[in-house]
């Protein structure tokens, strides 16, 4: 979720590249807040076969990103 609230949205591809994880993970996670409905996608218009992940706007806003480089917490605020 830091990667998306710091570079905007991005495909897969590009979340992949950012982060230090398995890509079933990262497919994981993508699948699971898309559900909870913290990301949302919308088509990539320069290559159709792909699609931008990024927060909700809404949701985001209830969320802190805290830690460093390889170290983050994600809390809620009341």
């Amino acid at each position: 979720m830091k990667v998306l609230d710091i570079s905007g949205p991005m495909t897969q591809k590009q979340i992949l590249g950012s982060v230090d994880q398995p890509e079933r993970t990262v497919r994981y996670g993508i699948r699971r807040l898309l559900e909870k409905g913290i990301l949302k996608k919308m088509s990539n218009l320069s290559d159709m076969r792909s699609v931008y992940y990024y927060l909700d706007p809404a949701i985001k806003s209830n969320f802190e990103f805290l830690g460093g480089k390889g170290d983050v917490k994600v809390s809620q605020i009341a």
